[in-house]
């Protein structure tokens, strides 16, 4: 990440793997239907803060979505949270793949507990060749 980046950011973020449920709290209509559908998939974390989460997926829910989230921690650890699309990501030729950047809504105190415990940890562990 990039100094300019970086300090644009308000949360210093993480790289992570981690499998993270994701199921979408109010129905979005289907392009090709038009049919009302829910979202209950199993996708992958990539990034995470205190403050939100950069999530993996090749169909990604629109910008605005409510979502809860369920993220399994390497260690065992899980999170639960209600989450909000800020923005989404295509996958351009050359470019990272489609996701979606979640902003974390009202998190309770154990979830921030965590979320700060793991992220502490994550930080002062050197990552491993």
């Amino acid at each position: 990440m990039g100094e300019r980046e970086s300090r644009n950011r308000r949360f210093e973020r993480v790289d992570l793997r981690a499998r993270v449920q994701v199921t979408s709290l109010e129905p979005a209509r289907d392009p090709e239907s038009g049919v009302p559908t829910l979202w209950d998939t199993h996708e992958l974390c990539e990034t995470l803060s205190v403050g939100g989460a950069f999530i993996r997926t090749a169909d990604p829910p629109a910008k605005g979505q409510r979502l809860l989230l369920q993220i399994y921690l390497p260690g065992g650890e899980s999170v639960e949270t209600l989450g909000r699309v800020a923005w989404t990501r295509v996958p351009l030729r050359g470019a990272r793949g489609a996701g979606v950047g979640v902003e974390f809504v009202a998190p309770s105190g154990a979830a921030t507990g965590a979320l700060e415990r793991f992220l502490t940890h994550a930080r002062s562990d050197p990552p491993e060749s």
